[in-house]
């Protein structure tokens, strides 16, 4: 792991000077373990590896991976016990657990969606499998079976262009979808892209779930995210609520699937009125179309 962090530190000084100077100094055992005391698991080698090495980007708006930026560990934390007190509460609520504590993500996009996950242990551990996945889709994206695996493969990537850096942005993008599925195959994968999510857990995946359990655990998943975010349209008072925070729903889950009692409240507030004039504007440019033809 050691060798695999300097050449890809290396690399980012001469590629991606941006990323390279964002990088925090590393922490030391005693600073991980002061981070993680209220954690009932314990870092695999790897990851205290990692963070060892650097602790995350200063700019969360800076990517490392496509899509990902590089979490300090303090953050990776707090944004892991949001999501750990949301699956509590859906546990309580139907005995689903969606986000289990064994889980830490160390990645994050800005929006907290896209993620990459990996695993703490009862016992030291040498290795920790790394999945990507997107949440709120409740998609797993790729995983490698080894942390190390997937920052191999990620160099790997950028040197051969896949992978690539945009210098005014300070992000990075997937250029060569196919290739870069060849290099990931050349590792130990757990899966690849766009498998439907049925259990975060990462260890003794069972190939053989049946399908409709599969969408099921995926609904039970994205339930409980949407609720912590505050989109739940079962879960919102109509008393309180105000038309940004309807106008807000509407925009992931369409009014018919809204409790009754929540659609006449947004229509009082003016959303119903506020569809008819999209309506009416998206008919009056049509007519515009036609008559310019």
């Amino acid at each position: 792991m050691i060798e695999t962090l300097k050449n890809l530190e290396q690399w980012l000084k001469l590629n991606y000077w941006v990323a390279s100077d964002s990088l925090q100094l590393g922490l030391g055992d005693l600073e991980i373990d002061a981070l993680l005391k209220d954690w009932p698991y314990k870092l695999s080698s790897d990851v205290r590896a990692l963070y060892r090495w650097r602790n995350g980007f200063e700019d969360d708006l800076i990517q490392l991976l496509p899509g990902l930026s590089f979490l300090p560990l303090e953050t990776a934390l707090e944004l892991a016990s949001g999501l750990w007190e949301a699956s509590s509460e859906q546990v309580k609520k139907s005995g689903d657990d969606f986000f289990p504590q064994v889980l830490l993500p160390i990645f994050s996009d800005a929006k907290n969606d896209a993620v990459l996950l990996v695993q703490g242990f009862e016992t030291e551990s040498p290795h920790s499998p790394a999945q990507v996945v997107l949440l709120l889709q409740g998609k797993r994206l790729y995983g490698f079976e080894k942390l190390e695996d997937l920052l191999k493969a990620a160099l790997e990537l950028f040197k051969l262009g896949a992978y690539a850096v945009d210098q005014d942005h300070d992000t990075v993008s997937m250029l060569e979808e196919d290739k870069a599925r060849a290099v990931w195959r050349r590792y130990p994968l757990i899966y690849l892209e766009n498998v439907e999510l049925s259990s975060l857990v990462l260890e003794d995946e069972d190939d053989d779930l049946d399908e409709d359990d599969d969408d099921d655990d995926g609904e039970n998943m994205l339930a409980g995210l949407m609720e912590m975010l505050g989109f739940n349209p079962d879960a919102m008072d109509p008393s309180s609520a105000t038309l940004e925070d309807l106008t807000e729903l509407l925009e992931v889950i369409p009014l018919e699937d809204w409790p009754e009692e929540l659609q006449a409240c947004y229509r009082e507030l003016g959303g119903g009125k506020v569809l008819e004039n999209e309506v009416v504007e998206k008919s009056e440019v049509l007519e515009e179309g036609k008559r310019d033809e």
